[in-house]
């Protein structure tokens, strides 16, 4: 008995200390892929307060994530005296965890903003809301739930033409876990938070979910052992989405059947919602369409392959849509794909892809963030700053 505890002890100490110098070479090599996410019951899932690493998927940024769970500076919940707060809504793109925090497209605004004497006499605060997978769906949650508690003077409601339309319908969404909405017969929301009580929620939620979760803030290891663990998913994901993963290129046409019809109507209530909620808070709304990402390749070819097989003349739709949809509504709207294809061709660059992934594809890079803090800022500058009502005190 005795010697077969100590085979024991001896096989535990050996595994202890081999999983010991795995740790340190994976932290030599500066391998580092935390859990950024973790299950929320309002939102589907939120960042994890505190958690930090450096992002390599597309791109490569040191990334932390704020104590009040959001990829951006701390700010005091209380607006401080003199300040004009932008509430920023939105995905991926706003996270921007693919660059530096200071490079993203929002960061760059007050910068931008006080050169041109925006808001004069305040200093311009940008608070950033942005969760990857977020629908606008999600973000007008975000905003009754949480933004709104920040005071904001303006919400900045970002669209991506890619996957929004997709992300906000129950049909045609594969990823179910958050909320959606429905649109009744009389065109009123109705909230759709069954996802809170599915079976997978539950397990992410689960003590030994969190437990998993936090051990990764501390060992590599774990966090490789999740990264294979997703490797397949990830794989799979990307072969079925191309050419660009997690995207539709149904946007890009007028819908043809129902879902996709009921899914543009349900879109547009959520914007019109959104926007509502912040009339009431008493603050002013822009919403900022981000193209998908060959509406403004470079490249005409590629531009062209894609209007060839959708039998389109333009890669436009989207932005004519929403744009029409504001303009209905009196919303402020800036459609970001036009300009920005303008300023790709003129200089012959990409504004979306890094060389570790697929340039031309993909997220913004430094460059395509840099286009859209130009842009909006000049939006901002350029009259819609006279429409917004007094900031509160």
């Amino acid at each position: 008995m005795l010697r077969f505890l100590s085979a024991i002890g001896v096989m535990l100490v050996s595994t202890a200390v081999a999983v010991g110098a795995f740790e340190v070479f994976l932290r030599a090599t500066g391998y580092s892929t935390p859990m950024w996410y973790e299950p929320h019951d309002a939102l589907g899932w939120s960042l994890r307060p505190g958690a930090s690493g450096t992002f390599t998927t597309e791109g490569r940024a040191e990334v932390r994530v704020n104590s009040a769970g959001f990829r951006d500076r701390e700010h005091p919940l209380e607006k401080p005296p003199a300040t004009y707060r932008i509430a920023v809504l939105g995905d991926s793109y706003s996270e921007a965890m693919q660059v530096p925090l200071e490079k993203a497209y929002w960061a760059q605004l007050p910068a931008r903003l006080a050169g041109c004497g925006f808001q004069p006499g305040r200093q311009v605060a940008v608070l950033n809301f942005g969760v990857a997978g977020f629908g606008t769906a999600q973000q007008l949650v975000m905003l009754e739930t949480v933004a709104q508690r920040y005071r904001p003077d303006l919400v900045l409601l970002q669209f991506t033409n890619g996957n929004d339309v997709r992300n906000n319908s129950f049909a045609l969404e594969e990823e179910k876990q958050r909320p959606f909405f429905t649109v009744d017969a009389r065109g009123r929301l109705r909230a759709d938070n069954s996802f809170v009580a599915t079976e997978a929620h539950l397990r992410r939620s689960s003590l030994p979910w969190e437990i998993f979760r936090g051990a990764s803030d501390y060992s590599r290891v774990v966090q490789l052992l999740r990264a294979v663990r997703q490797a397949p998913l990830m794989s799979r994901a990307s072969a079925a989405d191309a050419p660009e993963a997690g995207l539709e290129t149904a946007v890009l046409v007028e819908p043809k059947n129902a879902l996709w019809q009921e899914a543009w109507r349900t879109t547009e209530a959520l914007i019109a919602r959104t926007r509502d909620g912040a009339s009431r808070q008493g603050a002013a709304f822009l919403l900022v369409t981000v193209p998908y990402a060959v509406q403004v390749h470079p490249d005409r070819r590629v531009r062209e392959a894609m209007q060839a097989k959708l039998g389109v003349p333009d890669l436009f739709y989207p932005d004519r849509r929403i744009a029409a949809f504001a303009a209905k509504q009196g919303i402020a709207v800036l459609t970001l794909a036009p300009e920005m294809l303008e300023l790709a061709e003129a200089k012959g660059v990409a504004l979306h892809g890094f060389a570790n992934a697929q340039p031309g594809f993909g997220h913004w890079n430094e460059l395509g963030h840099a286009a859209a803090a130009s842009l909006i800022a000049r939006k901002l500058c350029s009259g819609l700053s006279a429409d917004l009502p007094h900031s509160k005190s």
